[in-house]
């Protein structure tokens, strides 16, 4: 019984391993041949980070004043959006959270396709939060609206393409204060708990 059951182990470990089990005297070969490697490395293409149409809008975003600060950091994520930038992500979204990283996305396919959003404020009606904060982060909950945005082209300045608007709708806000006592976007989620569209 040991016997059969050190062969079954045998077994086990080498099939979890990728390898075929030998359980007589003869040889196992290998029957898959190895990836040939890339002959060229793959080409990097730098895409230019085109002139800003504005100036930056200022941050207000210390403090527990929970409409003045989402409305700064909505802001200034629209303003981002008509003006893409990725060194500029940090200023209004905590790195690793998930505004970051849709945020990097949507700034990324704006510079590599030449466009840029030709943005409309979201209306926000109510923000409720802790006051004071309590912690490194809070959960605002925030009315907010915003009509369609339409996306233009950097060279001709014609649109392209429509961003859709939404309705009233109340959404969860999470922001992060980092080290310098600002506050960032974290995530946004909606209704139904699934990532939602602030800016």
């Amino acid at each position: 019984m040991r016997g059969k059951l050190a062969v079954l182990g045998v077994a086990v470990v080498a099939t979890l391993s990728g390898c075929s089990a030998v359980t007589n005297s003869e040889t196992a070969t290998s029957t898959t041949a190895p990836k040939a490697a890339s002959p060229t490395p793959m080409r990097v293409i730098a895409v230019a980070t085109p002139k800003a149409h504005t100036g930056a809008p200022g941050l207000g975003t210390t403090g527990s004043n929970w409409p003045s600060i989402v409305k700064s950091l909505a802001g200034y994520g629209q303003w981002l959006l008509g003006n893409p930038d990725p060194s500029m992500i940090a200023n209004v979204a905590a790195p690793g959270c998930g505004v970051s990283d849709q945020l990097g996305l949507q700034v990324a396919g704006l510079l590599n396709s030449n466009i840029y959003v030709q943005t409309t404020a979201p209306v926000i009606t109510q923000v409720v939060g802790p006051s004071p904060a309590a912690g490194g982060t809070v959960s605002l909950a925030v009315a907010a609206s915003r009509d369609a945005e339409p996306v233009l082209s950097q060279k001709k300045g014609t649109t392209v393409t429509t961003i859709a608007p939404y309705g009233p709708t109340t959404l969860t806000v999470t922001l992060n204060q980092g080290s310098d006592k600002k506050w960032r976007l974290c995530e946004v989620t909606g209704p139904t708990g699934a990532a939602a569209p602030l800016l």
